[in-house]
């Protein structure tokens, strides 16, 4: 909020955008009729995703039976220099998780 330019006023009016044009999206969660009870997890990183402060952006679920029961977004604390570091440190984070679910 600091000092904003030029750029961050288009994100703020992309945003508005976004949000107006997805009023009527939603998640619909259903019950499982598959009768499996397998936890997936799924992993995804960016590389500098975060412009202002040269962060990647990393993120993780896990499902167990369809349904979300774990869930972590955030900015990774150091300075990311490829790709494959950005996923490899979240994939690391995700198995953090994994091992305490």
């Amino acid at each position: 909020m600091y000092n904003p330019g030029r750029g961050h006023c288009e994100t703020m009016n992309w945003i508005l955008r976004y949000i107006k044009g997805s009023i009527n999206v939603a998640l619909v969660f259903e019950k499982d009729t598959t009768g499996k009870k397998e936890c997936t997890e799924y992993v995804d990183s960016d590389y500098v995703g975060d412009l202002d402060k040269c962060q990647s952006r990393m993120e993780y679920i896990f499902t167990l039976a369809q349904a979300s029961m774990s869930w972590h977004s955030t900015l990774q604390s150091i300075v990311i220099l490829s790709t494959m570091t950005a996923e490899y440190i979240a994939m690391i984070e995700a198995m953090k998780e994994a091992i305490l679910l």
